[in-house]
């Protein structure tokens, strides 16, 4: 009976434990989690803090699932140390973990910058997982006043969410505009005026560079320009880093994120596999090596690193950026080379009140788009970019809904759906 263990247990963890159970009902399958959770949805603990979903809801599987699929997870086993020639993992508490198949999915962490007067300050909090939202949200007060240094998904997640619980909210981004890994220009000059239609201060061009505190509590923080805040609730969201400190201890190749075979997700090593946001993944789009920390891609990525594990000859055919959010009701989709311009791109656009799309094309085949307000089609779109169709076979305007003749009505079916043709 072979033995798997897999090494964290969010979107890329739960996905390769599932996958392999599914290809392999007998082998014995172990996760290991430093979190004192079950797995649970990540990207719900924004709506945890909203008070949109209860701490029961944010599960993604009941606990009886995993004893069922004959799944065995350890909560509060954080992985100190790897020797690949052992085949063996230790914990912190001294435990010790065989395989014979193992996957890396351990993710990222929050990147803190030093900054001056804020290390070791009690209300100074992250904002990445169950934890930090349960603090986030037991911190927050209506007589408390927030900063929220970085206006990217994750810190302006947190802003939204503080809105309702703090008497105010500043968000402070060193960027010149909000969310620029996900929206071009002119999508995210509109989305920083709805965000402060609803009450998020929000100051571009500028960073927190020192913090006064009374005791071991921020009571203000100074910016960039000299400007002072009040402050009694930091959260820090400038960035994540992949989690790859275990993998370079034990000699795996690394190059910011673990280093992996973009089709099997096996690393350096043989018998270990890496999938999720710790790993370097190459887009399909224009072939650069980067960190897709989306939940779809390390939820493929771990089926695929699983399906490999257990013998199969699966390989993973595609990975972009693929992100879909809503604030205040303003729906975003984004996908693809959304920053692209100029030769050999162009760019469709089409502005209609707080209704915005932009579609970027490369050689007639769609290589990205923004949508606000306006994501009805955005299945068909990205089933347009997966299957690199010639937009010369469509018939009809490309910025409403294609009509695909060519397509046999199964065809267009799946794309509707969001597959790609047979």
């Amino acid at each position: 009976m072979r033995s798997y263990l897999i090494i964290g247990a969010s979107a890329a963890g739960l996905s390769a434990a599932q996958e392999l159970r599914a290809a392999d009902p007998q082998g014995k399958i172990t996760v290991l989690t430093a979190e004192e959770y079950l797995p649970y949805s990540r990207p719900s603990i924004s709506y945890y803090l909203k008070s949109k979903v209860s701490e029961e809801d944010i599960y993604l599987r009941p606990a009886e699932f995993y004893s069922e699929k004959k799944i065995d997870v350890f909560t509060g086993a954080r992985v100190t140390g790897l020797d690949p020639a052992a085949k063996t993992v230790t914990t912190a508490d001294g435990r010790q973990f065989s395989y014979d198949k193992l996957c890396l999915a351990t993710g990222s962490h929050p990147f803190v910058p030093p900054t001056e007067g804020v290390e070791g300050k009690e209300n100074v909090v992250t904002f990445l997982d169950f934890a930090s939202a349960k603090r986030l949200k037991e911190m927050a007060s209506p007589e408390k006043h927030a900063v929220v240094i970085g206006a990217g998904l994750i810190g302006m997640k947190a802003a939204e969410g503080l809105v309702k619980l703090c008497k105010s909210v500043t968000v402070v981004e060193l960027a010149e505009s909000v969310l620029p890994s996900i929206l071009d220009a002119n999508s995210a000059v509109m989305v920083k005026e709805h965000l402060e239609e609803n009450g998020i201060s929000i100051l571009l061009g500028n960073t927190v560079t020192r913090a006064d505190s009374q005791g071991d509590t921020i009571t203000s923080v100074e910016l960039k320009n000299g400007e002072k805040l009040p402050c009694d609730l930091l959260v820090m969201a400038v960035g994540v880093r992949p989690e790859t400190a275990l993998a370079e201890k034990a000699g795996l190749r690394v190059e910011r994120g673990i280093t992996v075979d973009p089709e099997t997700m096996q690393t350096s090593d043989p018998d270990i596999y890496a999938a999720g946001d710790c790993v370097t993944s190459v887009d399909m789009l224009d072939g650069s090596k980067k960190i897709i920390a989306l939940w779809p891609n390390a939820v493929q990525q771990g089926k695929i690193a699983a399906r490999q594990m257990a013998g199969k000859a699966d390989r993973l055919t595609e990975n972009f950026s693929v992100n879909a959010i809503d604030f205040f009701g303003l729906r975003i989709c984004t996908c693809g080379l959304i920053h692209a311009a100029g030769d050999p791109y162009r760019e469709l656009v089409r502005r209609e009140g707080s209704v915005y799309k932009r579609l970027i094309v490369k050689e007639n085949k769609l290589v990205g788009f923004v949508l606000i307000n306006c994501i009805e089609n955005a299945g068909i779109y990205t089933a347009l970019i997966r299957s690199g169709t010639d937009l010369s076979t469509l018939q009809g305007d490309l910025m409403d809904m294609p009509t695909m003749l060519l397509y046999s009505e199964a065809e267009r079916t799946s794309l509707l759906l969001g597959g790609e043709p047979a």
